[in-house]
């Protein structure tokens, strides 16, 4: 049996790894599987992909499986950690992102008898050691290909000067986006937050229920653009207002004796309350409860009752006239993983 193609669809990882992964610390048993899973990356390197060649063509040699352990091991004895992914019989889309962030859409032809060889554990796409393999891994050789016994043969692509030419950044197929969202460092949103009292990003326990969201119909903006904006049109409400309200809602609770924290992004401002180690812990189910819509008597319409949201008031005198703060909840507050962004 021979391998169809050693098809250069996706990238590779390093030959200069050993700065990157000390190779005393990586396993490397050879003929072992070693199986991608969603706890790899999100950052990886594709290496390459194998595929069987027809079965009327099929004589002697390696089988794609047989081929891409012994590529996984070369690197693991290298000191990268690459893994094996057996991908479905689709065309499947795997969204890349250069190093200037131009997203990029590449479309393969995944087959059953296709296995793919992933590579590295990053966190960012311009994490300096992934750029560093990924650079070294385009000019690697593997060894078991310079065998002719091996029966490889690979496609030869004009500009590309070897078999793991090709190989290029992606994020672990086994992730959703919204996943790999939180893995990645962000300047903006530390940014964002970092004036914030109560920032969500300082809790140290891994969820937290929302319990109040404020959205915004423009971008954070500089104070000034703000001002530019605002007396262009007083009644928008831009995120900056959003997340004014969302602090101070989150002032108000803490001086109510509530543990509350406040989140900023480039689309709302949330607020949550309480921290917890497990979606499952039993006080986030009666924050949830506290906190949750209840059937009240309609303010705007007495003797109404309607499913409303929890308020939360405070006093800004003890004059009639002067008008309360308040703020309405979310009416469905949810249980959120604490986002990290470092």
């Amino acid at each position: 049996m021979r391998i169809a193609s050693l098809q250069l669809l996706l990238g590779t990882v390093l030959l200069s790894v050993l700065v990157a992964y000390p190779a005393a610390g990586i396993e490397a048993v050879r003929g072992k599987n070693y199986v991608l899973t969603r706890e790899h990356g999100p950052w990886m390197v594709m290496v390459t992909s194998f595929r069987n060649v027809p079965k009327d063509r099929r004589t002697e040699g390696m089988t794609a499986e047989e081929a891409a352990l012994e590529l996984v091991y070369e690197l693991r004895k290298m000191g990268i950690p690459a893994y094996t992914y057996a991908q479905d019989a689709v065309v499947q889309k795997i969204e890349t992102v250069d190093r200037l962030g131009r997203e990029d859409e590449r479309i393969f032809a995944a087959q059953r008898d296709m296995i793919s060889v992933l590579a590295g554990n990053w966190k960012s796409i311009d994490d300096k050691e992934a750029q560093k393999a990924l650079a070294a891994i385009k000019k690697y050789h593997p060894k078991f290909l310079k065998d002719e016994k091996s029966g490889a043969i690979y496609r030869v692509t004009p500009g590309r000067k070897g078999p793991l030419a090709g190989a290029f950044m992606t994020l672990n197929p086994l992730l959703s986006p919204e996943e790999v969202v939180k893995h990645k460092p962000d300047p903006d949103i530390l940014r964002f937050n970092a004036d914030a009292i109560y920032p969500l990003i300082a809790c140290r326990k891994k969820f937290t229920v929302q319990v109040a969201t404020f959205a915004g119909t423009t971008a954070m903006q500089s104070a000034a653009a703000e001002f530019d904006r605002h007396l262009r049109d007083p009644n928008a409400y831009t995120l900056n207002r959003a997340g004014e309200d969302a602090s101070q809602l989150v002032k108000a609770l803490r001086e109510a004796g509530v543990e509350a924290y406040v989140h900023h992004d480039r689309y709302q401002s949330i607020v949550t309350i309480g921290s917890f180690d497990s979606p499952d812990d039993p006080l986030a189910e009666q924050i949830l409860r506290k906190y949750g819509p209840a059937y009240r008597e309609d303010p705007q319409n007495p003797g109404q009752v309607r499913l409303l949201p929890y308020t939360h008031m405070v006093k800004t005198g003890d004059q009639p006239t002067d008008i309360p703060l308040v703020w309405a909840f979310d009416l469905q507050p949810k249980v959120i993983p604490v986002p990290r962004y470092r």
